[in-house]
């Protein structure tokens, strides 16, 4: 079998709206067996038409993707069935999505059910974020030109930023990001995020954070979300040292000053 009929295999795909296979999917279509795929997908490599994403799943690359790489949102949803995960997409990624994009996120974050290694393709860095229990509730579907693909709803989008700090690397940042959110922030869903799964320790930096951003009402919600739960003193910036002014209402140690980007 010559390299032609793998190339015809690869553009086939493309033209079903497809970007992406698995390994047994390619042998089985192909009719090859593991060492002679092995080559042959190797081919398709070399001539730019596949990029292996993870051990066994494959990028398709049509011409106007082979330099500059497929967009996350192409095959992310295939790639989580493929793995057996459950996941949406998630912080300053979702947060654009949403309309968030004063600053455009350096990396497609996303969080899953299952640890992962972060992933460089083509150029393009893919993160992953470990969440044991993703409730249904977290995210909607998006449509995208390869299907649909999950992505946390904008209440999420905002908490996941404020617990993971690999996820935004400011306080600065995250306000500025939480800033633009609140537009889209609904008190309904934020007043439920505790029984969806979130935690308590999060959601008092969140509810400052929305305070120190002007959506008092959206504040208010995550305070109701808290209820009579215990609220124990944390510091803003688990960085540095635990001194400075204490909100009562959070419980938080006010030790750094944070300053958005943008006004409302």
């Amino acid at each position: 079998m010559n390299v032609q009929q793998p190339i015809k295999y690869v553009q086939k795909l493309i033209r079903q709206g497809r970007y992406s296979f698995s390994r047994e999917e390619a042998a089985k279509a192909l009719q090859q067996d593991s060492k002679k795929l092995s080559q042959t997908l190797k081919r398709l490599t070399d001539k730019g038409w596949v990029s292996s994403f993870c051990r066994g799943f494959y990028l398709v690359l049509d011409v106007q993707h082979q330099e500059k790489g497929l967009d996350p949102k192409w095959f992310i949803d295939d790639w989580a069935r493929f793995v057996g995960s459950e996941y949406y997409v998630a912080g300053l990624s979702a947060a654009a999505l949403h309309g968030a994009a004063h600053q455009r996120p350096m990396s497609f974050q996303v969080i899953s059910d299952r640890q992962y290694r972060s992933v460089q393709n083509h150029g393009l860095q893919v993160d992953f974020f470990h969440k044991r229990n993703i409730h249904q509730k977290m995210w909607s579907q998006i449509k995208s030109p390869a299907g649909f693909f999950h992505v946390g709803i904008p209440e999420i989008t905002a908490y996941d930023i404020v617990k993971y700090e690999r996820i935004c690397p400011s306080l600065d940042l995250a306000v500025t990001v939480i800033m633009e959110l609140g537009e889209s922030l609904r008190n309904h869903e934020l007043a439920q995020l505790v029984h969806i799964g979130c935690a308590v320790a999060p959601l008092q930096k969140l509810g400052w954070l929305l305070e120190r951003a002007g959506w008092n009402d959206k504040a208010d919600a995550v305070d109701e979300a808290i209820g009579n739960r215990r609220r124990v003193l944390r510091p803003l910036d688990s960085r540095l040292p635990a001194k400075g002014e204490r909100n009562k209402r959070w419980r938080i140690i006010e030790n750094t000053d944070v300053q958005p980007d943008i006004e409302r």
